[in-house]
């Protein structure tokens, strides 16, 4: 039993990152940031595809994470397309995308559970018996 979980809580948390680097890659793409890697894991790669856009995907060997990797993310290039390019509010809102996909989430997945609901209580279910003594 405590495999299983820990199995099913990797395949959550590995579930959340996927959403939350989603966030990151469609804001990026929206305001004109060219991705060159998503990646789910960290490095070593253990799979990848390059995409028609040439973007490519990624899955990784450890489940401890993903990656967008941006073109130009890690210096000054102002070339077109590249992340230092982009005005202030591009870089604020690529920055806080992944934030807004886990409180979106967050969202849905309490509506699901209020729409779900509680389960019905049986009539005297937390009743205490007339000849127990206290």
């Amino acid at each position: 039993m405590g495999l299983l979980l820990i199995v099913l809580g990797l395949v959550l948390f590995v579930c959340l990152v996927l959403v939350h680097e989603y966030g990151h890659y469609k804001a990026a793409r929206r305001n004109g940031v060219e991705v060159e890697e998503f990646g789910l894991g960290f490095p070593p790669k253990v799979w990848g595809k390059r995409q028609k856009s040439g973007m490519l995907l990624s899955l990784n060997l450890l489940p401890l994470g993903g990656f967008v990797r941006l073109k130009g993310e890690h210096d000054a290039d102002n070339e077109p397309g590249s992340y230092g390019a982009a005005p202030l509010s591009a870089k604020v809102k690529i920055m806080s995308a992944g934030v807004i996909m886990n409180l979106l989430t967050a969202l849905i997945m309490f509506l699901l559970l209020a729409w779900i609901g509680m389960p019905q209580l049986v009539e005297n279910q937390f009743t205490v018996a007339s000849d127990s003594s206290v």
